[in-house]
């Protein structure tokens, strides 16, 4: 496709309310065959792994974007052209590497118990999981006070020493964490680790605001980079008309996340964008690196975009 190129200002939601100019490229997009309804995206060394929502697998992908291989990694009784039901799936929306050899998925939450799964995936000469029901988990944010008369649904994570940072969407929450506490208490060795909470009000499209979808950390920096997407959807349950995503990035001062962020327009190629990851794959330069997006149209298409910011 033709490179499209969108300058935008970059408007941080301060209390200095000061603009911080953004500069984002799209290089390239492709549709991925055999991956069904793209929801994560980690970039590991010679190429990404990826989950689908509603898909059963684990994918691995190579950098000329075609899967490799794809390993089962959730039990489904009915799979129809590698898709599980919309009521049965699993809903896995995060995806995240940690290290150099393990990778955490996690389902939504939206539906109970369906969705209250954790993997904890081991990259090894062949791949290891262990797969944890993760209702208690769940229920213990359900209950808190910002959750009240809200729904759960988790579409992101990233991770950054020792901490775990879980992405809700609807009422825009991060969630913070010790994850070696958080691995304790789902071994059943320490109690639940009460989280840090920090909540955002996200930029709108056509008065709608938008919700987190996919998040990461820039490497070497103290920041997230984070997507958040625009459906005509009025519950976490159901989907919607596709309205367009954003790009962004909130700031972690002294191990915790502050209550500040930027955010930019995602250009659409053709039809308004869904974006459900993101990811960095090299940098390329000072404050420019090459990232890679995920989509999904809800019809079982996933379309990953190759990118270019400056931050």
């Amino acid at each position: 496709m033709k490179r499209t190129v969108l300058l935008l200002a970059l408007v941080f939601v301060m209390a200095s309310c000061k603009n911080h100019p953004l500069a984002i490229e799209v290089l390239n997009s492709k549709t991925i065959n055999d991956f069904p309804s793209g929801s994560g995206l980690v970039a590991v060394e010679n190429g990404f792994y990826a989950i689908g929502d509603d898909s059963p697998f684990l994918f691995q992908i190579n950098t000329e974007n075609e899967v490799v291989s794809k390993t089962q990694i959730h039990a489904a009784q009915e799979v129809n052209k590698g898709r599980i039901s919309k009521t049965d799936k699993p809903d896995f929306e995060s995806l995240e590497v940690i290290g150099k050899n393990e990778l955490v998925a996690f389902g939504s939450g939206s539906k109970s118990p369906q969705r209250d799964v954790f993997l904890h995936i081991f990259l090894e000469d062949s791949l290891r999981i262990k797969t944890y029901d993760i209702s208690p988990f769940y229920d213990n944010l359900r209950a808190l006070k910002a959750m009240e008369n809200e729904a759960l649904n988790i579409e992101a994570v990233a991770f950054q020493n020792d901490k775990i940072y879980l992405f809700n969407r609807g009422k825009n929450i991060i969630f913070e964490f010790v994850y070696t506490d958080f691995l304790a208490y789902l071994e059943g060795s320490a109690p639940f680790p009460k989280p840090v909470l920090t909540e955002f009000s996200l930029p709108k499209i056509n008065g709608r605001e938008s919700g987190f979808s996919g998040a990461t950390i820039v490497k070497d920096t103290s920041m997230i980079l984070f997507t958040a997407s625009v459906e005509n959807t009025a519950n976490a349950y159901d989907d919607g008309e596709v309205w367009g995503s954003f790009i962004g990035t909130i700031p972690i001062s002294n191990n915790r996340v502050l209550n500040s962020y930027g955010a930019t327009r995602i250009p659409n190629i053709g039809e308004p964008l869904k974006v459900e990851s993101v990811t960095i794959a090299d940098k390329i330069g000072p404050h420019k690196y090459k990232v890679a997006l995920v989509t999904d149209d809800d019809k079982g298409n996933s379309i990953k975009i190759d990118c270019q910011i400056n931050l």
